[in-house]
């Protein structure tokens, strides 16, 4: 053999090392990755830094480190360092299309940058950009579909955008099938759960079922109507071994506290949330400190203003400004101090973005400019902590007459005293209530009579009255009012969902 095809032969077999070991999730990198769900940032870019210098052809780090950049973003919402970090998506996504287009991971880095991305850029309003990077995101993970089907971290995308995708109102359905994206929040559900209940052998699969474990608890919390599988998914966590070492991610915490308080499980979330101690390593996640508040404010705890407190001194964001003033001001309220609630509930006016649906809502509240009720207001509260009984008390045992001033609050008093009888199994006397709060309150500005025909709609549904749970659905994806809208035709839009899917 001559020395020129020695030599071409030795080149070609080591560019063929390269190419093989540019996507290569070693225990370095898994490392990584685990720090990362645990927001422990600093540490987690020492050890890509480290895997760089020791293997600077692999490309997982790129992947990773964009990680790190959506989780600050997305968890902290400065607007000044997300202009400061958005250039590093165009980085990424050359570093990454350099490639090896015959890995499985070539087309799964580049969808979970891009997904990562449009995610953030929602939150900062760039909705056109986002649109798009979400429709490359589906492509290339359908792709990659087509060419690896057992390749099961891209279930974790593929869930995510097939509940986006289910989440489309109707009139814009047009726009997903105009740019080819299709599925269901049901198929979604199916293919992230395939992910968190993995429990094969391999160990780049495992890591991504924390992740589905995050992306599942959002569902469970704000789209599902069944409560028992909610928490049946809290309970698989817990015996799961493989989860032992994101026992103290913030992620997870958040991701457990939202199913449990979603579940009226109040107890629950202020024992996790108090049990939740991050060291210094562990990047902030101020939400769990708004979170904790909610959890205390549900019990008529009014220490609840620390937590509040601490969330609007050092938080910077958009999200959760105004609702967090509106909690303040209740407290207020609960001491029986008017004068205060009044000052606090303009700074919801002031302060923050009306963007999610709690703050537009905190913001509703200033403007219709009416004190809540106090008993109506200590029902609801108590209510979403899962305190039936004390909830229903109040609203039995105090005169009608001491707080019923207007339409408005006898639409909430019958609806409050529907889903009290819902939340203890009472169907008749809730079905009796939610028909009432719609009749009379669905020419209102409120969200009541939308969530009793959502109530109605899951009712019905239990039931297999899918007529009667179309109907109601679809009467609260119709409704206008300023509070919960969004969130309300999500779940309307999810229940109708699954009504499609039982009938075919």
């Amino acid at each position: 053999m001559s020395g020129g095809r020695l030599i071409l032969i030795s080149a070609l077999f080591f560019l063929s090392c390269v190419v093989s070991a540019q996507y290569h999730f070693n225990s370095q990198c898994r490392e990584a990755y685990q720090e990362i769900l645990n927001f422990r940032f600093e540490a987690a870019q020492n050890l890509l830094q480290k895997e760089r210098q020791e293997h600077p052809e692999n490309l997982i780090p790129v992947y990773l480190e964009n990680y790190i950049d959506f989780f600050k973003l997305y968890t902290r919402e400065n607007k000044l360092e997300f202009e400061l970090l958005k250039g590093n998506k165009s980085k990424r996504l050359k570093l990454l299309e350099d490639g090896n287009q015959k890995s499985p991971y070539y087309r799964l880095c580049l969808a979970g940058v891009r997904i990562q991305w449009a995610f953030v850029k929602l939150k900062f309003g760039e909705y056109m950009t986002a649109a798009f990077d979400i429709r490359r995101a589906y492509l290339l993970l359908k792709e990659n579909e087509k060419l690896f089907p057992e390749f099961l971290p891209d279930k974790v995308g593929q869930g995510i955008l097939h509940i986006i995708v289910g989440l489309i109102p109707e009139n814009y359905l047009w726009l997903a099938n105009l740019v080819g994206l299709e599925g269901t929040i049901s198929e979604g559900i199916a293919e992230l759960n395939s992910v968190f209940l993995y429990n094969g052998s391999n160990e780049v699969y495992k890591l991504f079922k924390p992740e589905a474990c995050f992306y599942l608890a959002f569902v469970y919390a704000n789209l599902h109507s069944n409560k028992q599988e909610s928490l049946e998914f809290i309970r698989r966590f817990d015996l799961d071994t493989s989860f032992i070492q994101y026992k103290n991610s913030p992620l997870i915490v958040f991701a457990k506290s939202s199913v449990y308080m979603k579940n009226g499980r109040n107890d629950e979330v202020i024992a996790l949330l108090s049990s939740y101690q991050p060291d210094a390593e562990t990047y902030p996640f101020l939400y769990l400190e708004f979170l904790e508040g909610l959890a205390h404010i549900n019990r008529l705890d009014t220490s609840a203003s620390n937590y509040f407190n601490t969330f609007l001194d050092e938080f910077k964001g958009i999200n959760y400004i105004k609702s967090g003033h509106q909690k303040l001001a209740w407290i207020y309220l609960l001491k029986g101090d008017t004068l205060r609630y009044k000052a606090e509930i303009m700074k919801a006016k002031v302060n923050g973005h009306a963007i999610v649906d709690d703050d537009k809502q905190a913001y509703a509240e200033y403007d219709v400019g009416i004190i809540p009720a106090l008993p109506l207001l200590k029902a609801r509260l108590l209510f979403d902590g899962g305190y039936y009984r004390e909830a229903l008390n109040i609203l039995l045992n105090t005169s009608l007459d001491q707080y019923i001033r207007s339409r408005k609050d006898l639409t909430e008093y019958t609806y409050r005293l529907g889903r009290i009888h819902h939340a203890v199994g009472n169907i008749p006397r809730a079905e009796e209530f939610y028909t009432q709060t719609i009749k009379l309150g669905k020419k209102i500005p409120h969200y009541f009579a939308a969530n009793a025909a959502l109530n109605l709609g899951m009712i019905y549904e239990k039931r297999g009255d899918f007529i009667g749970a179309d109907t109601n659905y679809r009467i609260c994806a119709s409704l206008k009012h300023a509070e919960y809208e969004n969130s309300l035709r999500q779940k309307a839009k999810a229940g109708l969902s699954r009504l499609k899917r039982a009938n075919r």
